[in-house]
């Protein structure tokens, strides 16, 4: 079941589902030379039967495809499956505002399992390998020839690919409640990690590794999918001061503080926490 949201806003731009108004804006778009260009898939020049055809795509939620708007115009489109495609007009370019938007859509996408993202652009197009690698994703070490209709001929292309593991490395999720905020352990909480670790005998002991094991157990339960792993817990000043392990429903097991006093004054915080968690699963 696809969960990608219907409406996401990114910093300034909102990024929407198609509309039938939009093919106007779409066809003018897609002539431009400075977008067409750099699209393989553009015919050359663009039709309105040729953008009914991604009107179309929008109606398949798999597709991920969006419109971006700005200030109730529409500047751009994007869509992310199976193969990352986007365009920006160029009076809206130079600002950022595409880095956001995918970086929110890419957010929304991998918040549930979903399969890698590809990318493909032309080996001179300088300004979208740039963007891709600010946003993670890896060059691919073949590339390949399209065929490009504005020019009339096969271009080099460079491939790249992005996956749960890759960004969710790269831009970690966080969960906040109040003062505390819980994020991916990672191996340089280790020594911290290991003085926490609940003695023999206590409830749930079973599943944490002896002292000298934590740093095979935090590379075992390292984050691979949104809400699922071994958390550190921080307060307001970016201590470590407890961790949890969670699984991919959200569901705890018991936190374990560094101190009983941060026991006492913080568990109130973390069932808070899980329980918006959950609620807004």
């Amino acid at each position: 079941m696809n969960s990608f949201p219907e409406v996401i806003a990114a910093d300034g731009v909102l990024l929407r589902p198609a509309d039938p108004n939009d093919l106007r804006t779409v066809v003018a778009h897609l002539n431009m030379p400075d977008i067409a260009r750099w699209m393989a898939t553009v015919r050359h020049p663009f039709t309105d039967t040729d953008a009914e055809e991604i009107l179309a795509l929008a109606h398949d939620p798999s597709q991920c495809l969006r419109m971006l708007e700005v200030n109730s115009t529409m500047v751009g489109c994007l869509r992310l499956s199976p193969d990352i495609w986007f365009w920006l007009a160029p009076s809206a370019q130079g600002q950022g505002l595409m880095s956001r938007a995918l970086h929110a859509a890419i957010t929304a996408y991998f918040n549930t399992p979903a399969p890698p993202l590809f990318a493909t652009c032309r080996e001179d197009n300088l300004a979208a390998q740039s963007l891709l690698s600010r946003l993670g994703f890896s060059r691919m070490p073949m590339g390949k020839r399209l065929f490009f209709h504005d020019e009339g001929r096969a271009l080099r292309c460079i491939e790249h690919v992005l996956c749960t593991e890759q960004w969710l490395q790269l831009h970690p999720p966080r969960m906040i409640c109040g003062a505390l905020t819980l994020r991916p352990a990672v191996q340089k909480d280790a020594p911290a990690l290991a003085t926490m670790l609940p003695r023999h005998g206590t409830e749930g002991r079973k599943s944490w590794p002896p002292p000298d094991r934590i740093g095979a157990f935090v590379e075992h339960n390292r984050c691979r999918s949104h809400g699922s792993g071994l958390f550190v817990i921080e307060d307001k000043n970016r201590c470590v001061i407890g961790m949890v392990l969670l699984d991919k429903t959200l569901e705890k097991q018991i936190p374990h503080f560094m101190t009983p006093e941060a026991s006492d004054r913080y568990s109130e915080d973390i069932e808070t926490l899980f329980r918006n968690c959950m609620a807004g699963s």
